[in-house]
């Protein structure tokens, strides 16, 4: 966890100790109470496709003079979409103008991206810049943006758009712009980093999410083993904590699982009572096994080469544990056998636009991966004969920012899907037939969702808000 992070949110831990109302000042400042980063990235997402001179999500025309700044026409109008969503989410926008640049003036420009910030295109330092957007995904060197008058028209013609999975390294190019550094919104209160444990009933009820964990966590992952108890591991500042819930509905309670304090990913899988963490730190692997009785076998490396930025995992029911890696853009695929050698990796997509992975195993012994590209959804299936089925979309909406997956005992693949802080559900079932996506979460807070499938037939939706 960056400085920067930690000093925002320790300033909203002691905010949240009060109720404050905010004022309505002169030039646009936050006339309502203030609201979250995650506000933004869903406020900015509601408005994808939307034009300068078109309503926009809250039944206004365009934003501020987006449709008549220039001379009655529309204007370049990135810098007005940026500043009306801040303001929409409750940030104090004074001394933002129409002009890209004025966000750098806003100030101060950090080189660490955080959900909700500004990014600066082609900014010269001094005011000027040729375009500004919104971060709504962040994950280890790469983000997803959204922004105004984007597109290869005019301002007339040009929409809210995405920006999938870029470089956020400060100096990057992106769609031909220089990268140039991140602003943050003033007046807001950050995400709690709360999780939340929901459960699809083996019937299709739900049973409503419930707060599994009050601490601020930046991640969670969780898998299901055979004497129906769930492992959650979540993250924070670094470290990696366990808890678990048992197959009676209480909780262990968390403790560390790795404090070495540089872990930024985690996936987990179970083979029987054996519990697979595996964690990402410095672009590696490691693994790390918890025993049936409790104890654990101590990280080993798994992939030392230094490049990955995402990691998946699930097993089959002959006791492989399969270990998808994302290294620039492509995924990678290797399987731990059930004598705890291991395979090596293999290319599994290479198509080098991939910006998450996700995995689930069926008990027939197949392994079903999930791709997200360009905010579409692919899913491929490798068969227990080692074959590849081949790649198709799962969901071509273009607007999801992650997913997760999670198999259940009768063969059903469930699909879950983070879109503008909200989250979606899908089945694929046994037979290969899709039941559609429908709202699992439309709080519209979540900054990141985990699933898995539990022996009973239940499903575990995890979500951070």
């Amino acid at each position: 966890m960056s400085q920067r992070t930690t000093l925002r949110r320790i300033a909203t831990s002691l905010a949240a100790t009060a109720i404050a109302l905010t004022g309505l000042f002169v030039g646009g400042a936050p006339a309502a109470l203030a609201g979250t980063a995650t506000d933004i990235a869903t406020i900015a997402a509601e408005n994808v496709g939307k034009g300068p001179c078109t309503t926009n999500s809250r039944g206004g025309m365009g934003y501020y003079t987006s449709c008549t700044g220039a001379s009655g026409a529309p204007e370049a109008w990135c810098a007005d979409f940026a500043k009306w969503v801040w303001n929409e989410a409750g940030a104090d926008v004074r001394g933002l103008t129409a002009a890209a640049g004025s966000f750098g003036k806003y100030g101060p420009i950090e080189t660490t991206p955080e959900v909700g910030d500004a990014v600066l295109f082609n900014y010269n330092g001094n005011g000027y810049a040729d375009h500004v957007a919104l971060v709504v995904a962040v994950r280890p060197g790469r983000i997803t943006t959204i922004g105004g008058n984007q597109g290869s028209g005019s301002a007339a013609t040009n929409k809210v758009s995405y920006y999938h999975d870029i470089s956020s390294a400060v100096g990057s190019t992106a769609t031909g712009q220089r990268l140039d550094g991140y602003v943050s919104p003033r007046g807001l209160t950050a995400a709690t980093g709360n999780v939340f444990d929901n459960i699809r009933h083996a019937n299709g009820t739900w049973q409503g999410p419930r707060v599994a964990d009050g601490g601020r966590v930046s991640e969670v992952a969780v898998t299901g083993e055979a004497a129906g108890d769930m492992h959650m591991f979540t993250l924070a500042g670094g470290n990696v904590f366990h808890n678990l819930r048992r197959a009676d509905g209480s909780w262990q309670g968390a403790n560390i699982a790795d404090n070495g304090g540089t872990v930024s990913r985690l996936a987990t899988t179970a083979t029987g009572r054996e519990v697979h963490l595996f964690t990402l730190a410095g672009g590696n692997v490691f693994h790390n096994l918890r025993r049936a009785d409790g104890s654990w076998q101590g990280a080993n490396i798994a992939d030392n080469g230094g490049t990955v930025s995402d990691i998946a995992a699930t097993a089959t029911p002959n006791g492989d544990v399969h270990l998808f890696t994302l290294s620039g853009g492509r995924v990678f695929h290797n399987v731990r056998f059930a004598a705890g050698d291991w395979q090596g990796p293999n290319v599994a997509d290479g198509g080098g636009s991939v910006g998450d992975i996700a995995a689930s195993g069926t008990p027939a012994g197949e392994v079903h991966l999930f791709t997200l590209a360009g905010g579409n959804v692919f899913h491929n299936v490798r068969h227990g004969s080692g074959e590849w089925q081949g790649a198709r979309v799962a969901d071509g909406g273009g607007t999801v920012a992650q997913i997760t997956t999670g198999a259940t005992p009768n063969g059903d693949v469930h699909l879950i899907t983070l879109t503008g802080g909200k989250v979606f559900h899908n089945v694929r079932f046994a037979a290969g037939d899709w039941q559609g996506p429908n709202v699992a979460d439309g709080g519209g807070r979540i900054i990141q969702v985990a699933s898995t499938g539990m022996p009973n037939g239940e499903l575990h939706v995890e979500t951070i808000a």
